[in-house]
């Protein structure tokens, strides 16, 4: 029975190793299956965490006006969303203002959590070192000067000084070569962990077949 049921999961590696050949039909197959199992869930996901609770929640604020008011703006703003769904001018632009909303908030979590969660921890992890062990000082001193030349790489203005604008350039360079080596590292990290997940698949399939030649 267990060879059976592993039967389905069989079959989908080996339509989806079919991209070897190309973008196939069986690999859009899977694709496709993949994308409506994912959406699917999603959406029980969201009625379940998300939906369902803020209905009941507006419903047990129907006796006082404000929190009434309160629960009603996610539903006013997802129906501003609807909106798009017209494809006209003249009513499509109500669905800009909750988008604004969102990119906003959005982008405010993004630069908040970048400055409190990667930026300042690097500065204070630079400024903490042992002042006894030699290693830990370069380190420091390497991570502070790393820390400023990668965020000198994203200056999108110049100075009026020639002299100060070339110095500005050149740990722009240092910083920018820092973020190719942080990439490479990333994509590194990121190839390593799909080799593991395709030697996780063959050893599933090799496996299998083996149940299936003792059998």
């Amino acid at each position: 029975m267990d060879i059976a049921i592993n039967l389905i999961p069989i079959l989908l590696t080996l339509l989806v190793f079919s991209r070897v050949l190309g973008d196939t039909p069986a690999f859009r197959l899977v694709q496709y299956l993949f994308v409506g199992v994912a959406l699917g869930y999603a959406f029980v996901v969201i009625y379940h965490q998300v939906l369902r609770p803020a209905v009941i929640d507006l419903l047990a604020a129907g006796d006082q006006p404000v929190l009434l008011a309160l629960r009603l703006t996610p539903f006013f703003l997802a129906a501003l969303l609807l909106t798009r769904i017209s494809g006209q001018q003249t009513s499509s632009w109500l669905a800009n203002l909750p988008l604004a909303l969102v990119f906003g908030v959005g982008a405010a979590l993004v630069v908040g959590g970048a400055v409190v969660g990667t930026i300042l921890p690097q500065v204070l992890d630079a400024t903490r070192s042992d002042l006894s062990s030699p290693v830990a000082i370069l380190g420091s001193i390497v991570l502070l000067i790393g820390s400023i030349a990668t965020l000198l790489s994203f200056s999108l203005t110049r100075s009026s000084n020639p002299n100060r604008q070339r110095w500005i350039d050149l740990v722009a360079s240092v910083g920018r070569w820092i973020l190719l080596l942080a990439f490479g590292f990333f994509l590194a990290g990121s190839i390593v962990s799909y080799l593991a997940a395709l030697n996780e698949r063959l050893l599933f399939i090799i496996d299998w077949i083996r149940a299936i030649a003792g059998m």
